[in-house]
Parts: C-alpha cells; structure tokens; sequence
C-alpha cells in the first residue's frame, strides 16, 4: 500500500457517505449503521478472537454458505463473523445463519478505520471470498500477524488488466495475503502474473460446483409448478437497461405462449419498485412477491420482489435468463440453473464468468442471445420444444458433475492455519464468556463455569476477607491474594505501574478500548494459550473500571496452580534437579514454538508443581509474534533474572541455588 492510496481512500470517504445517502433515496438500509463504516460501533467482546469471513454482496454470502456451515460445525468453539458492504448481503447473512454468525459492514478501507475494526475483533483468521481485498486491511492483519486466505478466488484478464495498471496505488497487495484458493487454472495463472508465490496458491475449484438444492427446494418448486400448471420463464439478476429488452422479448413470446408466466427478478431490491412501474407502463397484469397474493391464471408477470428465494425460482421455471449480460455488466454466476437443471440463456457480455461459460459453449450447454429479438426466438423454440431445453440442462449439469470438492479441500486449507481443536468440548473461548456491566464506569468479563455471577465485590480482597477465604498472598510489585472459592483456588491481582512512573501513578493507565485493556488482553490471550494446550493459569474473570478524570484501573482473578511453586522460591531452598531444569527449556520452547512472547519471562513467572510439570503464569502486556529475534532475547532476559537474584541473594548473605554454568545449559540444551 502505497501513500497515494491513503491519502486517496481518505479524500474518498466523505464522497462514499454521499454515494450511501443518494443510494438511500431508493433502499432506505443503506443509511442506517453508519457507523460500521467507521468500526465506530460497539463490538461484543463475545465476538473476538474467531474467524471472520468476508463476503461482500450476495453473491458471494450464497457461494459461501456451504463453507461458512462447515466452518460453524468444524469450530464450534470458536465465533464467526460474517461481514459485507451491503444491506441485501446483511439480510442475506441474517436469514441463512441467524445468530450462528455476528454480522457487521467492512468499514470503509481507510487506515483508521481498519486498525478500529482488526483490533475490535481481533481474529485469528480473515478470510476472504473471491478477489475482495483491500490494501489497509491486508497492512493490519499483517501487522498482527493474522493470517488472511483468498478463497474462491477468481480473477478475470480484465481485473488481472487493472491491478497490474494500478500496482503503482496499491502496492504489492497480492504478496500480504497468506494463501489463494483459486477457482480455475486460468485465475491461478493470472495471480502468478501478479506474482503471488507458488507455494501460496492452489486451484481448488468453485464453491458453488458443491452446492447441493435442498429437498425443501424441490418440494416447494414442485408445488408451485402443480399449481401454475403453465410455461415458467425466469429473468434472474436483472439490471437497469435489460428488464425493458426482456418484457420486449416476453410480448413476443405470449404471442405464441399466451398462458405463460416471466419470473422477473431485479439484482438490487432498491429497483423493484422501478421495475414495478416499467410492467406497468408495457401494460403487463402482474402481481408481486411482497404482497403475498395468489399467482391468477391472468397474470402475464410474476415480480419477485424478495431475497433469497432465488434458487426456487429456478427450479420452478422451464427455461433461465441470467442477467448483467445484455449490458456490459459482466454477467452472473450460471451454476445455480444448472444446479437446478434449468436450461440457461444469457446475453454476450460474460467477462465476469468468462470460463465457465466457454465451458458451457463447448457441450452446448448455454445459449447466447444479443437483444431482445434474439431471447423470444429462444425462448419461443424452448416452449415448444421442451426436449431441446432439457438437452441444454443435461450438457450443462454433466460438464461440471465432477467438479466438485471445492468445499472440503479449502476447509483444509483452513486448517492449517486454525487447527481443529482436540477436546473442543473442554475449550473456553471468548464466545462462551459472559459480561456484566455493574454501572457504566465498569465491565467485567467472567467463565461462567466457574463462577455463577460475578460482581465488583470479586475483585476486593476485603470482600474474600470478610468470609474468611483468603489464604495467602504473594508479593511482588504488588500483592496478590490466594482466595478460596470452593473447588477452584484463586488468585486475585491488582495491576500495578512499574518503574518511575509508578513513583507518581500508582495504578492508573492511559484509557484505551476495554478489549485492549491490560486485564481484558491478558484474559482473552489466556483463553488463546489454554486453547493451545499450552501450560498456562485458567482466566476466571477480568475487571475494568474507569478512573475519575482520567485513566482506567483494572483486576483479573485466575486459578491457582495446585502444589506449585515458582523458581525464585524453590532455588531459596534447593538446587533443581537436572530434569527440573530440562523441562523448563522445553516448556519454554513449547510457548515460543507457539509464537507466544512473554513480556516478562523471569525466575518468579515460571512455576514447578508437585508432578514436576512446568507452567508460566502472569502474561501481561503479552501476545503472539512472528519469528524473529525476540525469543533468544527473552531467554536472555531470564537468564538475567536468575543471576540478578543470585546477586542478591549473596548481599544478604543467603542461600539462592542458581549455578549458571552448571544449571543454564541444562535448560538450553532441552530448549533447543
């Protein structure tokens, strides 16, 4: 991404808010959430740290529902967000998923409003249907480190054409995404061109060649057809400039096929009405999907003015229009007929779906019309041949019978990089932690298979105190409190400034979104550590709670590591054993094999329990990192621990039983 782009997408912004306004003189969804666009909105804590799938329109939101039900079923742990541009892929999202998935718009690609939206969701994985991307939000997952696949991902010689124009603008783009999942050869040639990496790219086919019609499609078609009992013709995702040639070459076909019945469906919702008002003016007797009323045996024009609802009128019509190619639109997507085994025309303009058409072309399997003369003699010879019809549906069915696996193939590509979790049922993630709001100044996230509720009280030490529960505390910067609550043991911590500043701010930091606060961040990282089944505390419940004036202070309470003890403590009493300090290296790499970096890797963040298994506890201000330099400088920085209190250990001439010739290669040597 080059400078150009962001001063450019910035200068853009108020004119994409103007473009939305106008827009919303015909669709009034299109004015609403507006602050999505931004990542101005308030996002559930619920919904972090999952998968985000982006499907821009509708098109892609169908394409992908097969996938996106595998997703939900292969991480059932985990939330999923869908997101998109418009309001029609909004209701789209709403009525194939429902609460299964949390839905937002993609902001507008500018950089603030991506670094608001990754580090609200903070994911683990974006991934991105056909060729959707967008240079800030590839620079802040690649700044994070979280990976983004392209999946279905088609590119024509025409987009191919541009990106190479405009490379100059959006700087190397194709090089940030982590893995493409392309539809064709012929697609995976041009990102090549593009000079995407051969070991970041696959052909994997089309989703939509794995899209199976439901048996409640087929029932509910069925009936429709029993009903209607007459010649079915559908004109699907029309646009502005077609629906006037297609009611022309309709009149046409009624002169042959008075009985017939044109399924009309405009591609945008904001154009039935318009549509509307253009059968009325060609004098056609209508009736509209939206009110509901009895298709008559006098009405020529059925307007389906719905979302959705798409595929089953497909399978009730004899014969199929795809729209977007009587202009140079490019044409739309032909795999849902022939899914249907519904006879396909279309007009020339099919750049957009070029080789799935010449595919079609080769078996005969689609018919191209020019104009509106061209449609009614096609549609005319179909009606009165139906058998020739029938033969176009079956070449076209055929040629792509074998095409499918799209969907398990990229369900593993996925993988690799979120792999399935053993023992999911075991697993907390964000999405099964509760939120309580005790007054507007504080939020508090807690497992609620732990802790029943959770209040304010949770997070003072009196309040245990006054039942008798604290057992202990442990002092560092600051206390901690050992509580007993039942069969969990806890430990309470207050965070604390460290070094000069804390001379002056005791425990205040610089207010900051909740998710990102100290004790959130840590929280929602633990969940992430124990999901890896790295040996870390289980997170309880985490408090924020904003300070007069200025700043937040914030608690979290884990459990307790039974029969531990850290190495501080341990070495005041004896030396550890040689195995002792090889299962430190190895705990140590396991986190760092993780790409886990721990702020604060010291002799007292390091614990041994009575079975001799190795843990890591207090994971402030930590996170994951790419590979680089920084783990050799966090085992330096132990190792700086460990010789630091031995040197004072001998000032105050006591016993600390760390030998670093000795002891240190033990634990490198298992490290490494």
């Amino acid at each position: 991404m080059t400078v150009w782009y962001k001063l450019l997408i910035r200068f853009a912004t108020p004119l994409v808010f103007i473009y939305l306004w106008l827009r919303g003189a015909k669709a009034s969804a299109y004015r609403e959430r507006w602050s999505e666009r931004l990542a101005l909105q308030k996002i559930p804590p619920q919904v972090r740290d999952g998968i985000v799938i982006h499907c821009v329109s509708v098109g892609e939101t169908v394409a992908a529902r097969g996938l996106i039900e595998r997703v939900l079923h292969a991480y059932p742990h985990l939330p999923v967000t869908l997101t998109s541009m418009t309001p029609t892929a909004a209701e789209m999202a709403l009525k194939l998923f429902g609460e299964r998935v949390f839905h937002s718009y993609l902001p507008i690609d500018t950089p603030g409003a991506m670094k608001r939206f990754i580090s609200k969701l903070s994911p683990r994985l974006l991934i991105v249907l056909e060729t959707e991307v967008w240079p800030c939000l590839l620079e802040q997952c690649h700044l994070r480190n979280i990976p983004v696949l392209v999946v279905n991902a088609r590119m024509s010689e025409r987009s191919a054409k541009s990106y190479q124009k405009y490379a100059w603008l959006l700087g190397p783009i194709w090089q940030r995404v982590n893995f493409i999942a392309a539809q064709t050869n012929a697609s995976a040639e041009r990102f090549e061109a593009l000079k995407v990496p051969n070991d970041k790219l696959a052909v994997r086919g089309n989703l939509k060649h794995d899209f199976q019609v439901s048996d409640e499609i087929h029932q509910q078609a069925k009936s429709w057809r029993d009903e209607l009992n007459r010649p079915v013709l559908v004109a699907a995702s029309t646009h502005d400039g077609e629906d006037a040639q297609i009611l022309e070459a309709f009149s046409s076909v009624l002169g042959q096929h008075p009985n017939a019945l044109l399924i009309i469906v405009p591609r945008h919702p904001e154009r039935f009405d318009s549509v509307a008002r253009l059968i009325e003016q060609q004098q056609f007797s209508y009736v509209r999907r939206s009110t509901a009323q009895t298709v008559q045996p006098s009405h020529q024009v059925f307007l389906a003015d719905s979302m959705g609802e798409l595929l089953l009128w497909y399978a009730v019509a004899d014969a199929a229009f795809v729209g977007g190619s009587l202009i140079e639109r490019g044409g739309h997507n032909p795999l849902e007929p022939i899914a249907t085994h519904t006879a396909v025309i279309s007009g020339p303009h099919v750049f957009n779906f070029d080789e799935i058409y010449q595919r079609l072309k080769a078996v005969d399997g689609v018919h191209i019309v020019a104009d509106a003369k061209a449609l009614a003699a096609a549609w005319n010879e179909w009606l009165a041949h139906p058998q020739q019809a029938t033969q176009h549906a079956n070449h076209a069915f055929d040629e792509f019978a074998n095409d499918q696996g799209a969907t398990e193939a990229i369900l593993q590509d996925i993988e690799r990089f979120v792999p399935f979790a053993r023992n999911a049922e075991k697993v907390r993630t964000m999405s099964m932690i509760k939120t309580a709001k005790p007054n507007d100044k504080m939020e508090i996230w807690y497992d609620p298979s732990i802790l029943d509720g959770c209040t304010s009280d949770h997070f003072d030490a009196s309040f245990w105190q006054s039942q008798n529960k604290v057992k202990g505390s442990a002092t560092g910067r600051s206390t901690a409190f050992f509580v007993d609550a039942g069969e969990h043991g806890l430990l309470l911590r207050h965070y604390y400034r460290g070094g000069l500043v804390g001379k002056v701010n005791k425990d205040r930091f610089k207010r900051e979104p909740i998710a990102n606060s100290r004790a959130m961040a840590e929280f929602s990282l633990l969940l992430k550590l124990r999901e890896l089944a790295l040996p870390v505390p289980r997170p309880v419940a985490a408090r924020y709670v904003e300070a007069p004036v200025w700043g937040y202070r914030a608690d979290i309470l884990v459990e307790v590591i039974p029969n531990a003890q850290d190495l501080f403590k341990l070495l005041l009493q004896r030396s550890l054993t040689d195995s002792e300090w090889q299962q430190v290296g190895r705990t140590i790499r396991e986190l760092h094999s993780a790409g886990v970096y721990h702020s604060d890797l010291n002799c007292h963040n390091i614990m041994l329990d009575d079975n001799g298994k190795c843990w890591i506890v207090d994971f402030d201000k930590c996170g994951f990192k790419a590979e680089g330099e920084w783990r050799e400088a966090n085992l330096q920085r132990l190792l700086r621990s460990f010789n630091k209190e031995l040197t004072k250990a001998k000032e105050a001439n006591r016993a600390f039983h760390f030998n670093e010739t000795r002891d240190w290669p033990l634990l490198v040597d298992a490290y490494s």
